[in-house]
This record gives C-alpha cells, structure tokens and sequence, in this order.
C-alpha cells in the first residue's frame, strides 16, 4: 500500500455544497433586490404621473373657473337676470376654484417657474375682477335691481356714469366685458395657463425619459449581475461533476476490473478510494499466500 494515499488531499463535498447553496441565496437576494430597485424605479414614475394628473387638472380647473366667471358676468350683462350674478359670486367666494388650483400646485412639490405662471394667471384673472364688479355694477343701477352681494355695494360709480340712460349702462357694462380690452386681458390669462401645461407636459416627459434610463440602467446591471452569479453556479456544478461524478464513474469502472482505485476527487472520495484500496491489497496479499502454500 501507497503510505501516500493516507495522506486525503482535496476539497470537501461538503464545502463545494456549502458554496452551491450559498450561491443560489446569493442568486435569490440579488433577484429580490432587483425587483425592489426596479419596483422603486415604476414607484417614482406612478408618483410623478400621479402628481401630473393633479397639477393638470388644477390648471384646467383654474382655466375652466375664469371663463365660468366670464359667462356669468356677459349672461348678466346682457339679460340682467341675478341667478347669473348669484352663480358669478358662488364660483368667486365659495368654489374657489381658481385658489385651489394654484394651492394644489404649491402642495405637489411643483417646479418654481410653473408656480409662477399659474400665480400670474391667478393674479390677471383677480384684477379682471373689479372690472366685472364695475360691469354688474352698472346693470343692477341700469335694472333698479335691490338684492344683490355686499361686496357689489362698495363699487361706486363714476359721475359720469352714474348720469348715463339704463340703456347706456347696459351699453356700457356690455362692453367693459366683452369689448377688445377685456378678451386682451382674457388672452393674457390664457397665454399663461398654456405656457404653464407646457412647463407640466416637458416635466413629465423629463421624468420618463429620466426613469426609462434608470429602468434600463437597473436591467443592465441585473442582467451583467445574473451572468456573473449564473457563471459562478456553472463553475461549482462543474466542481461536483469533476470532483464527484466522474470519480464515481472511474471508481465504478475500476472496481469491475478488480483493480485498484485511483484517488482523486474530493476528500471524501479520496477516503473512500484508500480504504478499497487497502481492503483490495489485504486480500491480494492473503490470496497470494495461499497460493504459495498450495505450490
């Protein structure tokens, strides 16, 4: 017997199972910490979208508030019926569309320069105000109308108006809200609401070309990770063939021929190789000896 296959060499079944099934949970980890960066990615985008769909409808509504408040005051000018007027102050004092929009904006984290636009809108829309108060001023004077909002009661009229025919003031508040000075300030509005979905719409396609590169960005690092981990598993399974099978099959194939084995492989087959082979040259030496004794 060899002294030098007392001496087991070689790497432990155990060890190279113990890596395998390290780095399958390597493998699991990394999937799970790629699906929370990607779910975090698709969050950050729900959210911005989320947030846009609220800045937009702000700014349709506050858009959407200034033209109610145009169509109630031209009604009343030209029918001088007070549910015009009634409806003209409901929108101004209790909807509050128009402040709402531009707090919701403020609340949603919204880009300075947005603010800006739909503050000035705001701003432009309140200052038309007085000039429809004026208006509704005149045709309640024009109409002898009685029951009307206090806040109508402090707009006094110019001498001069207050001398004009019922019909000139209704002429005259007619004009001061539908005339060219009137649409131009309308306009201005407008102008600013538009410029402001413009700012929103170039945010949003900010933020997703921003999160596309990000979402790409986190599958090609999985992917290269997942190679990496995958190339690794293939090299220890390769080990356990080397290491295990293929002994295994020499060893098999050995023992047919009743030979000795070949040591190799793991630890434990290195063990198990030494003791067939001392087991195998016990009974060769035992065999030989008899057949001495019988010549």
């Amino acid at each position: 017997m060899n002294t030098s296959e007392k001496k087991h060499g070689g790497i432990s079944i155990r060890i190279v199972n113990i890596a395998i099934i390290l780095c399958a949970i390597g493998i699991a980890v990394l999937v799970v910490m790629m699906n929370s960066r990607s779910n975090g990615v698709f969050d950050k985008l729900s959210s911005e979208t989320g947030n846009y769909i609220v800045r937009q409808k702000a700014a349709h509504d506050l858009m959407e508030a200034s033209d109610y408040l145009t169509e109630n005051v031209q009604r009343f000018a030209l029918e001088a019926d007070t549910k015009y007027m009634d409806q003209y102050f409901e929108e101004a004092y209790t909807s509050k569309r128009r402040e709402s929009a531009v707090m919701t904006m403020s609340e949603n984290h919204t880009d300075a320069a947005l603010i800006q636009q739909i503050q000035e809108a705001l701003d432009e829309s309140m200052e038309l105000m007085y000039r429809e108060y004026y208006a509704m001023k005149l045709v309640i004077d024009a109409k002898d109308i009685r029951t009307f909002p206090d806040t109508l009661r402090a707009i006094e009229l110019t001498e001069e108006d207050q001398f004009l025919s019922a019909e000139e003031k209704m002429e005259k508040a007619q004009q001061l809200v539908m005339g060219k000075e009137y649409y131009a300030s309308k306009e201005i509005i407008r102008t600013k609401l538009r410029n402001s979905l413009e700012i929103l719409d170039e945010q949003m396609s900010a933020t997703r070309r921003s999160t596309n590169a990000d979402m790409m960005s986190e599958l090609a690092t999985g992917r290269t990770i997942m190679i990496a981990a995958i190339a690794v598993l293939a090299v220890l399974v390769g080990m356990i063939v080397v290491l295990t099978t293929s002994p295994l099959i020499n060893a098999a194939r050995q023992a047919r021929k009743k030979e000795r084995l070949a040591p190799g492989g793991t630890k434990e087959m290195r063990e198990i190789a030494g003791s067939y082979n001392e087991m195998f040259d016990t009974l060769h030496t035992v065999s030989d000896s008899d057949s001495a004794e019988q010549a």
